[in-house]
């Protein structure tokens, strides 16, 4: 009982923590937002907005409050999401960088408010990279005004990990279409089931040489098929987390 009575007031703790690191933050209404991918899946893929109100604050990386300095410790980390209703995001000049860190960010929002169950972290950042930046790499550039001539920029290139949710995705996508993809993704979302063997005809028997369709799975999607099931086994611990951040 004392443990869980510790546990508690930690939590509360940290609620309060971040609640004082947002005070006058942006309040984004997913309803009404017109940020394009949450106009994806709000009305493409037609998962309903949540009501919960997000809010969006931009921090200078040498002044992060201590509630928020864990979060950004991991190396190029520009962006974080907390509990669905939290996105601290890092100061960029560069305004498209910022518009697709916003773009992910508000993915990571909008399917955790969305979702009855936690969703493993290779659906969460494959959903996040898939409707924001959508590629390996890209290059962020900007005029300077005050220096006619003069452009600044840099080229952002994801971790390995995201790639290998990027090309998951876009392996389903391509496999079975733009509307099976959303029919999946929508039920996915509002069930917190994302297993997408069923929607590739891959099954038990198949992991025996067999599918429904007629054509063998490539090794490649067998493999990543077995990383999504290794991938599930650590769902527990991180939805047992209190603060799920998503970057």
């Amino acid at each position: 009982m004392l443990a869980i009575l510790l546990c508690a007031g930690r939590c509360a703790a940290a609620d309060g923590a971040l609640a004082e690191a947002f005070v006058g933050a942006e309040k984004v209404d997913l309803r009404t937002c017109d940020v394009s991918s949450v106009v994806t899946l709000r009305e493409k893929v037609g998962i309903p907005p949540p009501s919960t109100p997000v809010l969006v604050k931009v921090f200078e990386r040498n002044a992060l409050p201590a509630v928020l300095r864990p979060s950004f410790a991991q190396e190029g980390a520009a962006g974080v999401t907390i509990n669905g209703k939290y996105i601290a995001i890092i100061k960029t000049e560069l305004r498209d960088e910022y518009a697709d860190i916003l773009r992910h960010e508000l993915v990571h929002a909008y399917i955790t408010l969305a979702s009855p169950a936690p969703l493993p972290l290779w659906f969460q950042e494959g959903s996040a990279v898939h409707y924001s930046m959508g590629k390996n790499r890209k290059f962020y550039g900007q005029a300077v005004k005050e220096q006619p001539g003069v452009v600044i920029g840099k080229t952002v290139e994801l971790p390995e990990s995201y790639k290998q949710q990027l090309q998951t995705f876009n392996y389903i996508l391509d496999t079975v279409g733009e509307q099976q993809f959303n029919a999946w993704y929508k039920e996915a979302v509002m069930t917190g089931n994302v297993d997408p063997r069923p929607l590739l005809g891959l099954d038990s028997q198949t992991a025996q040489g067999s599918k429904r369709s007629g054509k063998r799975p490539t090794l490649w999607l067998l493999g990543v098929m077995g990383g999504i099931l290794a991938v599930a086994l650590v769902v527990a611990f991180i939805a047992a987390r209190q603060n799920r951040e998503y970057y």
